[in-house]
């Protein structure tokens, strides 16, 4: 298999120095998708990468930097001509507005399509890849997800959360971490009101979990040089790598 996952937007609500949170994991020719702000139809076509290869959309929560880019991905997926089955995965808030507006005929597909809400379960299942949500902490109720790419390959999103030992376990001699890292420890504080990670934290899971790598993304733009996000981590985490906006990790 031809694996690549595609850090399009790793910053956090308010698009100042990254874009809002999206990461494409490709596996061959299709695409998956893990949370999707706004703007992100844009950069997947920027890369090159297809809308109407995507067989899947994964949404961890209803904050809306991770799902608002829904409407206009539909969209243009179908403009686009897409014709192939797209599965979303979503919190039931979203799958019912989804179906009110697909109802109203606001939305349309022109293609087969499954909508189910995000459960502690294996949420999607093809010939390639098979996902999981599991529940983690944060302001309001959010998944992370685990995909597992083949029989060789486990990859872990956390999405947003605190310090979370259900993502030690899930995470647990994964191949990849990627985790939130929304603050550094200078500003804990924060952190732990807002119930988001600091670098440091996520550093501290990926060591528990023994993962083989971990890299950090929903940076908040008040961190003007990533390598004080690096630094926070590093101490704790060797096989650390702070995400860019466009980064490809190969596989």
């Amino acid at each position: 298999m031809n694996i690549r996952i595609y850090m399009l937007g790793t910053g956090t609500a308010v698009p100042i120095k990254r874009g809002l949170p999206c990461i494409v994991i490709r596996v061959d020719s299709d695409l998956y998708l893990l949370d999707v702000g706004e703007g992100c139809q844009n950069r997947i076509i920027h890369m090159g990468l297809g809308l109407v290869k995507i067989r899947g959309i994964f949404i961890t929560h209803m904050h809306g930097d991770h799902y608002l880019g829904l409407f206009g991905l539909i969209q243009s997926m179908r403009l686009l001509g897409k014709r192939s089955e797209l599965t979303i995965i979503a919190p039931e808030e979203l799958i019912n507005v989804l179906n009110n507006l697909i109802e109203k005929n606001l939305v349309k597909f022109d293609y087969e399509y499954v909508l189910e809400s995000v459960r502690e379960d294996i949420v999607y299942s093809d010939n390639k890849v098979r996902v999981s949500g599991f529940k983690v902490e944060h302001s309001i109720p959010s998944y992370g997800y685990l995909i597992e790419i083949g029989d060789r390959y486990r990859v872990v999103y956390s999405g947003d959360t605190m310090l979370c030992n259900k993502v030690i376990e899930v995470s647990e001699k994964a191949d990849l971490l990627i985790h939130e890292a929304t603050f550094t420890s200078r500003d804990y504080v924060e952190a732990i009101e807002q119930k988001h990670s600091t670098a440091r934290d996520a550093a501290l899971v990926a060591s528990r979990a023994n993962v083989k790598n971990l890299v950090l993304t929903h940076i908040s733009p008040r961190y003007s040089d990533s390598l004080e996000i690096y630094r926070d981590a590093y101490r704790f985490f060797k096989n650390t790598i702070v995400a860019e906006d466009y980064m490809t990790i190969y596989f």
